[in-house]
């Protein structure tokens, strides 16, 4: 429930503000910690005033917590106080949405609440595993390097997605041109062509009067389109209940030439990078399988965290344990048993990361300069269909006119 309020300061002065509280007794709880007094307070009626303006305020992107974790780390390492430095971060924070997760954050922490629990009742603004390296800050007594290995953690998910995004931005316009190219001579040019043909008794190539066949078709069974596309919808929506079916599409997935590799090697850059990450904070080997199993979405990389956790769980060495899930190279697997043996594992599987994130970027480079000619060459062959089937009979019939 939001409230409007105003209250008394220390010394004197009146201070408004605004919140959500469950009821007036949290208000007043929140103002005492704070050493201030109540003087008025307001419950907003409009509901839905305050829905729509939830949903039109900016969403809270990946940099905006990278900047958030970055600076509140920097802070609390130089020796400020928690509180303080949320509220100067807080007061420099442009995303609205952002800002006023904070200042919830803000009163849960006053009220007794502690960091990661603040976080985690609010999984829609900051990310689980802040509030997973919070906590183990929070226990270790070292939040500084929680919210710096966050970060860290963040950004390598923001440097993958980016690369992938900038190169799929090119083929996407491309290949969405060429669509809207295609159905504009289909269904806007072909029928006007077809009756001036027609009219001039001009005899049409087989492909044109195929493609007149299909147009008429869509046309008049035009509804055939969208149940087809609610059907795969569905079907893929059912494939996806069944458990086994989704970990043999996500292996498929895999498979796939380039694009396969990309995804591969980005799950494996963010793997390694959290278990580096919690290896390093403190965390046990049982709890890091625990945490990067609800961490991925992918079935197949959850299944392969299940066996090592589960082979691991038996007393099998990390190695038998990754070597028995058939996911990992040999490269992978000798780094794993150095690591082992030498009590280095945290800085082996740092390497790791380091190296998948660079394989990564090549494929991401790879797939780009392959899908380039890929693009052209559909390109061409949309333009040669074009003239064959289409400025092919306008040449005909200007050659008989001419002729006639």
């Amino acid at each position: 429930m939001l409230f409007t309020y105003q209250a008394l300061n220390q010394d004197g002065s009146v201070i408004a503000g605004q919140g959500h509280f469950d009821d007036i007794g949290g208000l007043m709880d929140t103002l005492s910690s704070q050493d201030q007094i109540l003087l008025k307070y307001r419950k907003r009626r409009f509901i839905l005033t305050d829905a729509i303006d939830s949903m039109i305020q900016p969403r809270v992107e990946r940099p905006d917590i990278i900047e958030f974790c970055e600076a509140l780390s920097s802070m609390v390492a130089s020796g400020l106080p928690l509180l303080e430095s949320m509220e100067s971060i807080k007061d420099t924070v442009r995303n609205k949405r952002l800002r006023k997760a904070l200042e919830r954050v803000i009163r849960e922490i006053t009220g007794g609440e502690s960091l990661s629990g603040a976080f985690r009742a609010q999984p829609e603004v900051f990310p689980p595993m802040l509030s997973f390296f919070c906590n183990i800050g929070e226990e270790t007594g070292t939040i500084q390097e929680a919210l710096k290995s966050t970060a860290e953690y963040i950004k390598r998910v923001d440097d993958i997605i980016s690369q992938t995004k900038r190169a799929l931005i090119y083929p996407a316009f491309v290949i969405s041109a060429m669509g809207g190219v295609m159905v504009f001579w289909l269904f806007f040019v072909l029928p006007r062509l077809v009756d001036t043909f027609n009219d001039m008794n001009v005899v049409l190539p087989d492909m044109t009067l195929a493609l007149v066949e299909f147009v008429e078709f869509s046309r008049a069974c035009w509804y055939v389109f969208p149940a087809a596309i609610l059907f795969l919808i569905v079907f893929f929506c059912v494939l996806k209940k069944h458990e086994r079916t989704r970990v043999f599409l996500s292996m498929a997935c895999f498979r796939i030439p380039v694009a396969g590799k990309l995804l591969k090697n980005a799950s494996l850059t963010l793997f390694f990078s959290n278990m580096s990450l919690m290896l390093r904070s403190g965390v046990t080997l049982t709890k890091c399988f625990d945490v990067l199993e609800t961490t991925f979405s992918n079935p197949a990389v959850t299944v392969m965290i299940a066996r090592i956790r589960q082979a691991a769980g038996r007393g099998e060495s990390l190695l038998n344990a990754f070597a028995l899930t058939r996911f990992f190279d040999s490269v992978t697997l000798r780094m794993v048993s150095v690591g082992e043996s030498t009590g280095t594992l945290d800085q082996r599987l740092q390497y790791l990361a380091d190296m998948y994130q660079e394989q990564t970027s090549r494929s991401v480079d790879v797939m780009g300069k392959m899908i380039e000619p890929i693009v052209m060459a559909l390109s061409g062959g949309l333009f040669v269909f074009i003239v064959i089937s289409l400025i092919g009979p306008v040449y005909d019939l200007i050659s008989q006119l001419g002729g006639g």
